[in-house]
Formats: C-alpha cells, structure tokens, sequence
C-alpha cells in the first residue's frame, strides 16, 4: 500500500504542466517529452506577452485545480555587443527576461501559494554567471532571473512552492555550441570531462523530477546542469588552437569547431 500525505496525493491527482515559452529548442523537447510522460503540458500563446500581468492572469486562472508545475525557459539568445547594444535591445531584454519571469513568478506563485503547494521551475543558461561574448543583456537577464529565484524561495517557500534554477549548458544540437562569439566555446568538447558534448534533451528528466514532490530537498537550489563543463579544469585549447579553429572555420571547416580531428 502506497501511503502519502494529502499534499502528495494532490499533487500526484495534477497533472498540467504549463510551459511559458517554446521558442527554444530545449523547451520543445521538454514538452515533447512530458507529454509522452502523460503530463498535460499547456504553453502560454505565443500572442500572450508574459510581462502582461492581467492577460497572464486571465490565461493561468482557469488551470488552478489542475496546475503541477510551471516551467519558465530563458528567451532566445540574442546578440547585443557591448558598443553596439541600443535601448531598443535594453528594453526587448528587461521585457522579456527578468519582467517577464517576475510576472510569471507573480501570477502562478500566488496561485501556488493560495493553496499551498506548487512547483516553479526557471530553465535558465550557464551564462547567468559566464559572459557568452556580444551578449550581456541576455547574460544578465538570465543572471537578474537567478536572483529572482533565490528571492522566491524566501517569499514562496513558507507556504509550501517549491523554486528551482537550472544552469543548462550546451548541447550538440544547440546553435551556441558552435559560435564564434566566444572562445568558451573553442574545441568544446575538449571542455567536458567526458570530452563529448550531452545529448539532446539531456535535462527532460530532471525536470520531470523537480516536478515531483520527491524533489522537495532540492527547493531554493542553483542547479548547474551543464555536465561539468564550468568545473572542469583539464585539457583546453590553447590560444594558438583557438586562432586555428577560428580561421578553420572561416574557411569553412566546421568539424574543427568542435575539437574534431
């Protein structure tokens, strides 16, 4: 016999997953994934602007009984150089980073607090703490959503939410595996203590677990799921390999940006 606790059983009863943003391709595959999971997963309109507090209000109340879990991914990266960024691009940024995760935060934390469990779950990038390169306003949008993170589990926690930030890295199939804008991201798989980059949706399971009451420990953690990458110290490219690989791939050698041989 499986004995639970009245909050268990209600959260095992609930089944909606609302995912606020499926621009990227990680939280595509996240949905794909719960789907199939048997989650009822519900992404906010693509039409519906996340820092519209009211609208996002009106689309949140009728999933109330039924809401698990919130899953907020970071924007689309996008380039901003230092000397080149607008207040146009400031705005687009403030917009959609950090207002856009303190409405969400507003909107379904309330909810979750009013009845006093619930889950938030903010899938964010390893650049909330490492430049990228020509992108600081998505570096610190991400990092200003981290803080913001870290606050709800002081303001949210004691009514039962649970909040977890996720630091995911870069994987084979993510555009900023391969870009020139940074040499983080020289001969990268060299970067991994597995010297191979993750595989495609490596983080759909651990967010099918932070959903799960079992994850309760883990609330109000920084969970850097970047499979080592930005703790691993051994064997990196040189800058001499780095200028090679830069000009490899300027002739159109792209294997090498990989570390290939």
């Amino acid at each position: 016999m499986k004995i639970m606790n009245p909050s268990a059983a209600d959260a095992e009863s609930r089944k909606t997953v609302v995912i606020t943003d499926l621009r990227t391709l990680e939280a595509r595959d996240a949905a794909a994934f719960l789907t199939d999971q048997g989650y009822d997963v519900c992404p906010v309109p693509e039409d519906l602007h996340l820092w519209d507090e009211q609208s996002l209000s009106a689309f949140a109340a009728p999933l109330a009984d039924t809401l698990l879990g919130v899953i907020h991914p970071a924007p689309p990266f996008f380039l901003s150089p230092l000397l080149e960024t607008s207040e146009e691009d400031f705005a687009k940024a403030r917009d959609e980073g950090p207002l856009s995760a303190w409405c969400v935060t507003k909107v379904f934390g309330n909810l979750f607090r009013s009845r006093g469990d619930g889950c938030l779950i903010y899938l964010s990038s390893i650049h909330a703490e490492k430049p990228v390169g020509h992108g600081f306003l998505f570096s610190t949008g991400c990092a200003a959503v981290q803080m913001l993170a870290r606050e709800v589990n002081q303001d949210y926690g004691i009514s039962g939410v649970r909040s977890y930030f996720v630091q995911r890295g870069p994987t084979a199939s993510d555009p900023d595996g391969r870009t020139s804008l940074s040499t983080l991201y020289y001969g990268l798989p060299l970067r991994y203590p597995a010297r191979h980059l993750p595989p495609r949706g490596q983080l759909n399971s651990l967010l099918a677990f932070l959903l799960s009451p079992e994850s309760a420990p883990l609330s109000g953690s920084d969970l850097r799921a970047d499979g080592g990458m930005t703790m691993y110290y051994g064997e990196r490219v040189t800058a001499e390999q780095a200028e090679e690989i830069r000009l490899r791939r300027l002739r159109g050698e792209e294997g090498a940006i990989l570390g290939e041989k």
